[in-house]
């Protein structure tokens, strides 16, 4: 009886210390707890601006950025790993070098352990939209610098990029080639060949100009789009489908979203996992002063391009104050989750809220305090927590006093409640010294977050990274 209990205990051991083996490889052993440190991405020379990432699908993820190490502005990226590893060159892989300027890329997930990048370029000396993929091992796929998606000779602006759910990238922006500014988009697979009309195809094409675009997914390898329109004397929301092939699916003009009196603007889209899409929005039909406070409403339209909810949209949040640059997610059960900036207690709060399937507010009445710190706190975004919660981060200054600016990154998770969960107020990301400056993240599927931003805690602006918690 011993023998075989002793024959019991052998495999046990052996497991427990395989266990503990993946345990420990799962640990992010490169990644620095202390938010006034932070991992660096890229310190070269010269200034590093305006990031954005992917996850690589092996728990690492794609960071890109707008590099002015070799004098004018040009794309460079890095892949770090889930242990916070730098898995290209230091300081980051060039992307796109031409002597022209690039601007401001987008990041998209490829399907496989890569990212497709969009950017702008002015090698033609227009404001051309361009793209590139690159491989896991940095290897750029589409040419040495990257592939046309329109190059008409007109302004093109406020680009946005998603992915097509088959290893290639719609891309919308605003378009100048009739005079005023109108919608268009382009749909690139996943080898580089533009799938619609060359140069993009019209979402809408009119009379005044249309501002803002923002697209989500269809779930049938089109997309769905908002914007602004200030066609009319009062500003309103505007959407369309386009279909896996190019074509506008809903009615030519696009289906109103909100055409209250006063004002409307900054929509923001968010897929509804059923083919069709929340819009949210700040909305100025009832502030007597003209912007000065914003309401928050939002709508949700079906896959055939039927509005659901009340006509012009459901409030969801009227406090007397000014309430601004709204942005949601999916909750995970047919609603969404709205987190904004607010000016209630005098200096602007973070504030969230949930809106089920129905359009109706879960949490309290003008939503959750999210951070209510001394101080301003702006620029809110937020990622899913994979528990039908959400993270939210912010600009926050809430050491902000006398002369000297003191930015500083915060995030909070909450629940499914709208409850918080880390500290009261939020947890630091970011406390260095100097500016940090447009902040971006994404979920890293334990919890948690990876953020990235440009930070000035040196003499010129570099890339960081943090994990939370």
């Amino acid at each position: 009886m011993k023998e075989w209990k002793s024959r019991r205990k052998c495999p046990l051991l052996v497991f427990s210390f395989f266990l503990m083996n993946v345990w420990l490889q799962g640990l992010p052993a490169e990644w620095i707890k202390d938010a006034s440190q932070n991992l660096p991405v890229c310190i070269a020379r010269e200034d590093q601006h305006f990031p954005d990432l992917i996850s690589d699908n092996h728990s690492g993820i794609i960071v890109a950025w707008r590099d002015v190490r070799n004098g004018n502005r040009d794309v460079f990226a890095q892949r770090i790993s889930a242990n916070g590893e730098m898995l290209w060159e230091n300081d980051g892989i060039p992307i796109c070098v031409q002597p022209s300027a690039q601007s401001w890329p987008l990041l998209v997930p490829d399907a496989e352990a890569g990212a497709i990048i969009v950017f702008g370029d002015s090698r033609h000396r227009n404001r051309d939209i361009y793209a590139q993929r690159v491989d896991a091992n940095g290897k750029l796929l589409w040419g040495k610098d990257g592939i046309p998606v329109s190059i008409v000779p007109f302004l093109k602006e406020d680009v946005k990029a998603i992915s097509d759910g088959n290893g290639g990238t719609i891309i919308v922006w605003e378009d100048s080639r009739h005079g005023n500014l109108d919608i268009y988009a382009q749909r690139i697979d996943g080898t580089g060949k533009p799938a619609w009309e060359l140069n993009g195809v019209p979402v809408y094409k009119g009379e005044g100009d249309q501002y803002d675009p923002f697209l989500t997914t269809d779930d049938t390898g089109g997309a769905i789009i908002a914007w602004w329109d200030i066609s009319t004397p009062d500003w309103n929301v505007f959407a369309q489908r386009m279909g896996a092939t190019g074509e506008r699916v809903w009615e030519n003009g696009g289906v109103p979203v909100c055409t209250a009196p006063g004002n409307q603007g900054g929509p923001f889209v968010v897929a509804d996992s059923s083919g069709g899409a929340f819009v949210v929005w700040s909305d100025y039909r009832n502030d007597p002063n003209i912007f000065s406070s914003a309401d928050l409403y939002a709508q949700r339209i079906d896959a055939n391009g039927k509005v659901l909810w009340e006509k012009d949209g459901i409030n969801f949040c009227n406090d007397p104050s000014n309430q601004q640059q709204p942005e949601g997610i999916s909750d995970g059960m047919g609603g969404l989750i709205v987190t904004w900036w607010d000016d209630r207690d005098i200096f602007a709060d973070i504030y969230a809220q949930r809106i089920g399937p129905d359009g109706v507010p879960m949490w309290q009445n003008n939503g959750s305090p999210i951070c209510v710190a001394a101080g301003v706190q702006r620029e809110p975004h937020l990622v899913s927590d994979g528990s039908q919660g959400a993270i939210i981060y912010w600009k926050d200054f809430r050491e902000d006093y006398g002369n000297v600016t003191a930015d500083a990154i915060y995030a909070q998770r909450i629940d499914a409640d709208g409850k918080s969960i880390w500290t009261f107020n939020g947890a630091p990301v970011c406390t260095a010294d100097g500016d940090q400056i447009a902040p971006r993240a994404i979920a890293n599927g334990r919890g948690g977050a990876f953020i990235v931003w440009s930070d000035y805690r040196g003499k010129d602006a570099d890339i960081y990274i943090h994990q939370i918690p």
